[in-house]
Parts: C-alpha cells; sequence; structure tokens
C-alpha cells in the first residue's frame, strides 16, 4: 500500500488503500501564537482576515511571510506544522514510503522544499506525481491533448502527447484565475441577488460573509449548487432562491480569456478541482469543446494503480510521462485517410490485398494461416485503416502482429491484412 499525498493548496488529500482519509484546505489562522488549519481556520477566513494566510503551498518558499505569524515564518514553515499534525493522525505517513501528488508548475525548488519538510516530519517520499499528466493518463487516448486544472489563485493548462504513455509537452499557468476567483465572483453574484431581493447586504458584516463564502465553497467542493440559500442576520433569517444562470455568466465572465483558447470540436480534460466547478463542463460543452471529467477517486485510484510500484525512496523522480490507464483504442485514431476497397476499374489498377490462407482444421471450423507478408492495415468492414507510424502504433499489435489476425479494439472486429 502506498500512501498518496495531494499538494492542493484547495484541499491537501491523504489517500490511501482506496479510501480517501484526509482532505483539507491548506489554509493556516493564527489564534493567540496557536496555529489551526484546514476548514477550522477557512471559518474564520472573512471574519479574521489578518490572522490568515492560504496559498501557501502554491507559495511554498522561505521567503517570509508578508504578515507574519508568532509560530511560523515563511510558508514552507506553516506546510511542515499541517503536514506534522497530519502524519500524527495518519501513522501511516511515517511507516509507508510516500508519493506526492503536485501541481504541473511546480517549481524544482519547491519540489526541494517539499521533500525536506517531509523528511523533517519523518516521512519518506518516493517519488512526485504531475497532477494533471495523472488526470490525462487516467482516462487515456491518442495525440496531443490539453488539461484544465485550478489551484486557489490560478489555473493552469498543460499540453501532451497521448498514446501508450502521457507524455507532458508544456505548461501554462493563468494567474489570478483561480477557485477564489470564481468564489469571490459568486460571492457577489449573490450578494446582489439579496440586495435586490431585500436590500440586504450579507458582505456588510463579517459574520454573514462568512456564511456566504463557506456556502460557495461548499458547491465547488461538491459540484452542486442548491436551489436556495439561506444566511442568519441578527437573529432572522434571510433566503433567496439561486439562479444558476446568474452564476455561469459570471462564470464565463472570470474565465473567458482561458476559455477563449480551447477551438470547437476540440477535447479538454478536466482535473479535479476543475470537474467540481459547477457548470465549467456545461459552459465548454456550448463552446463546442469537449470535456473529460476526471475526479479525486478516479486520480487516486490511477495513481495508485500505475504508479505506486514504481515509489522508491532511494530514487526520487518527478513523474512527467505515465502509463495510460487503457491501451489506446483504434476508435482514438485518425487515420489518415482510411482506404476504401473498390472494386478494379479499366482506368486504375485495384488495390492488391495479399488474403491470409485458410488451410482446413482436424479440430473443428477453418483457421487462419498467416500469410508471410507484414501485415499495413487493419480491415473492417471494407475500410482499410493504415498502421504503422504516428496514427496507429505497432505497439498496439502486440509484439509480433502477423496478416490474418483478427482483433476487437472499440467494440469492433479488425483484421490485419497486407495492402501493396
Amino acid at each position: 500500500m502506498t500512501p498518496i499525498l495531494d499538494l492542493d493548496d484547495w484541499a491537501l488529500s491523504l489517500w490511501a488503500d482506496n479510501t480517501l482519509l484526509y482532505s483539507e484546505p491548506a489554509i493556516a489562522l493564527e489564534n493567540d501564537g496557536k496555529l489551526i488549519f484546514g476548514r477550522t481556520a477557512a471559518a474564520e477566513a472573512r471574519i479574521h482576515p489578518r490572522r490568515i494566510n492560504h496559498g501557501f503551498l502554491t507559495r511554498l518558499s522561505a521567503d517570509p511571510l508578508p504578515q507574519p505569524f508568532k509560530s511560523a515564518r515563511n510558508h514552507a514553515d506553516l506546510f511542515y506544522h499541517q503536514l506534522r499534525a497530519l502524519a500524527v493522525a495518519h501513522p501511516l505517513l511515517t511507516r509507508e514510503p510516500v508519493l506526492m501528488v503536485v501541481r504541473s508548475s511546480t517549481s524544482a525548488d519547491q519540489l526541494g522544499l517539499a521533500l525536506g519538510v517531509a523528511k523533517e516530519c519523518g516521512i519518506r517520499i518516493g517519488g512526485f506525481v504531475d497532477r494533471s499528466i495523472a488526470a490525462l493518463a487516467s482516462r487515456g487516448g491518442m495525440g496531443e491533448r490539453r488539461c484544465l486544472e485550478f489551484a486557489s489563485d490560478h489555473a493552469e493548462v498543460i499540453t501532451a502527447r497521448l498514446g501508450v504513455d502521457v507524455v507532458r509537452n508544456s505548461v501554462n499557468t493563468l494567474p489570478g484565475l483561480g477557485l477564489q476567483t470564481i468564489q469571490d465572483g459568486w460571492a457577489n453574484v449573490i450578494a446582489d441577488a439579496f440586495i435586490q431581493g431585500s436590500r440586504f447586504d450579507p458582505l456588510h458584516a463579517a459574520t454573514t460573509e462568512q456564511q456566504l463564502y463557506d456556502a460557495v465553497r461548499s458547491w465547488l467542493d461538491t459540484g452542486k449548487v442548491p436551489a436556495a440559500l439561506s444566511i442568519e442576520h441578527l437573529q432572522e433569517v434571510r433566503r433567496i432562491d439561486i439562479h444558476s444562470e446568474a452564476l455561469d455568466r459570471k462564470l464565463l465572465d472570470r474565465l473567458d480569456s482561458a476559455l477563449s483558447a480551447f477551438e470547437a470540436d476540440s477535447t479538454l480534460c478536466l482535473g479535479p478541482n476543475a470537474t467540481s466547478v459547477p457548470g465549467l463542463s456545461a459552459s465548454l460543452r456550448s463552446r463546442g469543446v469537449i470535456p473529460i471529467e476526471v475526479g479525486r477517486t478516479t486520480l487516486f485510484s490511477y495513481i495508485e494503480k500505475h504508479v505506486g510500484a514504481r515509489c522508491n525512496p532511494e530514487e526520487v523522480r518527478l513523474f512527467t510521462t505515465l502509463p495510460a490507464a487503457t491501451p489506446p483504442a483504434l476508435a482514438d485514431f485518425r487515420p489518415s485517410p482510411p482506404i476504401p476497397l473498390k472494386p478494379p476499374t479499366a482506368q486504375a489498377a485495384p488495390t492488391t490485398l495479399v488474403a491470409p490462407a485458410v488451410e482446413p482444421s482436424t479440430a473443428g471450423p477453418n483457421r487462419v494461416v498467416a500469410s508471410p507478408g507484414q501485415p499495413t492495415h487493419g480491415l473492417h468492414g471494407t475500410i482499410a485503416f493504415p498502421l504503422g507510424g504516428t496514427d496507429l502504433p505497432w505497439s498496439l499489435l502486440g509484439d509480433n502482429p502477423r496478416t490474418g489476425i483478427t482483433l476487437e479494439i472499440g467494440g469492433r472486429l479488425f483484421t490485419l491484412i497486407e495492402v501493396r
């Protein structure tokens, strides 16, 4: 069993043995010199903003905190305190080598700091896993594909080459387009609705602002927006109906610059945080973009199954190339172009097919005997799909592909043939 620690500032998470053991925001609150983390700290963020530090995993460094704490000098100190408390609550972190899941934009210095902090907590790191590459690999596919994922204060768009392995090509960071941006925008939409309906402004008082922000965060955590919202103020409950159309418009306003980069008919993988944003997939579909959602369970299950065995504290690596969870299916490929098999004409010589020889079998029905030629195409119906090259790699066909073999791929039967 390999524990998986996800260094996500929106939800620092621990997964082991197919179970989510811990998931709390990487948010710190200092109260009388004592540090408080997670949801307890988040529940005070709007009430005591000067005592709060959030996003310290994204900003992981030894630089001094902008608002110094008595018990922490820098972001690395805050990470140490939350991680140490997590290790005390879950001793398996110090018993077994751990895989750390990190953002694609994590720098080499930050990886080094994370490694050092973990060591101070008695945790042996056996490798770092690129979060977005793991998300792409969990779904598989073929060709080039991008993945959109959110942190608290920014978004990341990763481009990768998909095939038998998923290989990272590029990382593009979009500052100011994180989950906090969406949370702020939706809080303003709901506040406006309260003002228009009852002249009550939930952003006017810290306690009601906290209730509003807690509600919006729960929507982003669960991926669900309720039909109504109630806020208590001065022993009176204020209630409004929630219109998702207004939230969708605000979401598109905030993310327009990012979403405009995705072309119609393209496929876009959504990381766990992006998958949980209500209305995002529908907004992408309205633009002609096909979203592929990857939730936390899918992500962690993939890493546990396909990367866990490569966890090695003696040789710590950053995995930016990972095996696809499922081999590429022929349906994912785009042959260039398929060859229609037509009867010969007087004007043009026919395409020559070297068909497999058939000989009787005493054991039952006729069996196919491969001809000595190398297969060049997979025949499905009357269409011959080219093999080889980048469109259809030989690795899909096994170590020794032979003409005459029939394969079932993507629910269809293909017979390997040679076309001359």
